[in-house]
């Protein structure tokens, strides 16, 4: 059990992925209760096991995704809403407050343009989760036939 412990503290410094971690659990079969149905797993198994955890595992993040492009949504909305205040505020400037405000207005313009750009990489991530969850769906009727 030492050994064991020890290995373990030299691998916790390594950065494993959650996802791709793998335990192996010793036991005394004679100390050991065993419930009927819960025998040894075949192959094909433990294949669709894996397979439904990996499609868990995108759909959670195909959700992450939907969140983050509200998110953006609406942080692009509130800064659409304050530049529109700017522009209609502008005309009752002097040529000083209009320059700044010209600069505040070019200032939630990049802010417009860069939420748009990030909706589309969240969109872009989302198509190619929904080509990976169609590949492992696909992969699971393969995994079932054998």
């Amino acid at each position: 059990m030492d050994d064991v412990t020890s290995d373990s503290e030299t691998d916790s410094t390594e950065e494993i992925d959650a996802h791709a971690l793998i335990t192996t659990l010793y036991s005394d079969q004679r100390k050991t209760k065993s419930e009927e149905g819960k025998g040894v797993k075949t192959k094909q198994e433990y294949a669709l096991l894996v397979n439904d955890l990996e499609k868990q595992f995108v759909k959670k993040k195909m959700k992450n995704y939907e969140k983050a492009i509200t998110v953006e949504a609406k942080h692009k909305r509130q800064t659409q809403q304050e530049m529109n205040e700017l522009q209609r505020d502008m005309k009752y400037q002097v040529n000083e407050e209009k320059a700044d405000t010209e600069s505040k207005i070019a200032m939630k313009k990049d802010a417009i343009q860069s939420s748009d750009e990030s909706i589309q990489l969240y969109k872009d991530e989302q198509k190619s989760l929904q080509e990976k969850l169609q590949k492992l769906n696909e992969k699971q009727q393969d995994l079932a036939m054998k």
